[in-house]
């Protein structure tokens, strides 16, 4: 598309400096203006409509329609054609807000206000704007908040990740007070690990389908308990060296309502964890591991 608008600029520029040779101006009309504006169109077209044809949903016919309103407006007037543009860029913003948040700007309402704000005898001093900026934030971290908590995806994983953990607990997996549910596979010895320990696990990661999202590949590697989600450091704990378990970790003690690149919002996460030994060697910093330190 850049290049498309280069060679349509270039045009531009060579048209204007044809004009600028010919004796008394370029002609306004004429055979060269209809070449000049069968050419523009061929280019525009084809360009533009490559990129738009590669959305299925886009409606051709309409998008046609909505650009022979614009060209129909009064360019003269650079006022309404000021407006016209703002109204573009609020039409996106409500789709933006809406796709994002899942709100509906109330049109009302924000004309209203946007009106009162615009009319204004004087604009709005940096502080203002900051103020204004800053009471908008916390809304929309709200709004963000309840978007993810209303996920159809976020609650069917949750509904699915609670009835898999009820299960385990009913072939009789232990449960924690926080939701942690496991089964002791393999007993360990020595004493439980602690906060300030590095932990050599080996560990296998997987879905509640039972697909595997991560594993270190039967290599032990070193955790910090403090550098992995709660779920994991709270399944560490309650271990000595050499032990093996099955833990199901809910979502609320691991990745949650964002989740990430690999887990999905308020998805349940299985793992096998044999830890080896506690030592002093550095361990992954600064994410929720194991998923993040593996990807």
């Amino acid at each position: 598309m850049k290049k498309i608008l280069s060679i349509a600029i270039a045009a531009i520029l060579t048209v204007g400096l044809v004009g600028c040779n010919e004796k008394g101006g370029a002609a306004k009309g004429g055979a060269l203006a209809d070449s000049v504006s069968m050419a523009f169109g061929d280019l525009y077209g084809n360009g533009m409509g490559g990129q738009l044809k590669a959305d299925s949903t886009m409606d051709m016919k309409a998008v046609m329609k909505g650009i022979q309103t614009i060209l129909k407006a009064d360019t003269s007037d650079k006022s309404y054609m000021a407006g016209l543009q703002i109204g573009l860029q609020i039409m996106q913003m409500y789709n933006g807000v809406k796709q994002q948040y899942g709100i509906d700007i109330n049109q009302k309402l924000f004309l209203e206000h946007f009106k009162k704000a615009l009319m204004a005898d004087s604009a709005a001093t940096q502080e203002e704007m900051m103020r204004l900026q800053m009471d908008l934030e916390p809304l929309l971290a709200r709004a963000a908040k309840e978007a993810k908590a209303n996920d159809p995806v976020a609650i069917e994983n949750k509904k699915a990740g609670e009835a898999y953990a009820n299960k385990k607990v009913k072939e009789g997996y232990k449960k924690t007070q926080s939701g942690l549910v496991y089964k002791v596979l393999a007993e360990g010895a020595g004493e439980n690990f602690k906060d300030g320990d590095v932990v050599m696990t080996k560990y296998v990661g997987k879905h509640i389908d039972g697909s595997e999202f991560d594993s270190s590949k039967g290599q032990a590697v070193p955790f910090d308990l403090k550098a992995v989600v709660p779920g994991f450091s709270e399944m560490l704990k309650l271990m000595k060296p050499g032990m093996k378990v099955e833990v199901v970790i809910p979502a609320e003690l691991a990745y949650g309502e964002e989740g990430n690149q690999v887990i999905g919002p308020n998805e349940t996460l299985v793992f096998e964890i044999e830890t080896v030994e506690a030592n002093k060697m550095d361990a992954p910093q600064g994410g929720k591991v194991p998923v993040e330190a593996a990807h």
